[in-house]
């Protein structure tokens, strides 16, 4: 049986190693511990038994745990930049540093965590991934991207975006078309601060559970991220494209309500 409480434990114990007082490192160690509440919402919603939630609240544990060696090592999150993909990295510090036997004494869990923890960041979730595996892959991302939205909100605009520079920025051609079209950014395609507005709001196309948009429209964190980028970047034309991409965003999230 999985021990949650033992495993929240661990994870502060093994945080401890990290600067406490480092904007990446508190943000990152509250976002975790949120998608562990997030994960045990929507596990419980779904109607799972105790095991399964536990595993799901495991999992939120799990999912970024890479990303302290990240900041330590980069001081900053992107994958792209760091030539790091930080769900792997997480895998590795589980499995091949063997911190997953501070967590968790058995291995019948292993497959779904291994896939799960990999595919949370991925664009999509691998076709071969099926059954519970495939469960736990949606619950854990769209535990993950309903806290970035928190986070998008709450934390540091310099803790959250990859770079330093806000002032002097556009946002890259051809991404908004890209964007209206896909619905997706790639991290390869972001230059700057202002390109990554597209990728934060084109999480909304990727949420399985309905009650994650119903969350997200309580809390109103699209239209209060608006607000945050008018108050942060000088450009009017980032505030216009920024209030474009928010009206495409709500008009889906409208759309996917009535369903």
């Amino acid at each position: 049986m999985i021990d949650i409480d033992k495993a929240k434990v661990e994870f502060l114990n093994y945080v401890e190693n990290y600067n406490s007082s480092s904007g990446r490192i508190k943000l990152k160690i509250k976002h975790i511990l949120k998608v562990v509440e997030n994960s045990k919402i929507i596990a419980k919603e779904l109607g799972l038994d105790e095991e399964k939630i536990r595993l799901a609240e495991l999992i939120g544990i799990f999912h970024d745990i890479g990303r302290f060696e990240q900041v330590r090592l980069y001081n900053t999150f992107s994958d792209k930049d760091t030539g790091l993909d930080h769900a792997q990295y997480s895998l590795k510090v589980l499995y091949e540093d063997g911190l997953i036997s501070k967590f968790i004494d058995t291995s019948e869990y292993d497959d779904i965590i291994k896939k799960a923890v990999y595919n949370h960041n991925k664009a999509k979730i691998e076709e071969s991934i099926t059954g519970d595996a495939l469960l736990f892959c949606k619950i854990i991302r769209d535990a993950d991207k309903l806290d970035i939205y928190r986070v998008i909100n709450e934390d540091k605009m310099e803790d959250i975006f990859w770079y330093k520079e806000f002032k002097n920025l556009k946002m890259s051609d051809g991404l908004m078309d890209k964007f209206i079209n896909d619905r997706f950014i790639k991290y390869k395609d972001v230059k700057n601060n202002a390109d990554l507005i597209y990728v934060f709001y084109g999480y909304v196309y990727d949420f399985n559970f309905l009650s994650c948009y119903k969350i997200i429209r309580k809390e109103k964190y699209l239209d209060n991220f608006y607000i945050r980028i008018k108050d942060t970047f000088e450009s009017k034309e980032i505030t216009k494209n920024t209030e474009k991409i928010l009206k495409i965003c709500n008009k889906y999230i409208d759309e996917r309500l009535k369903k």
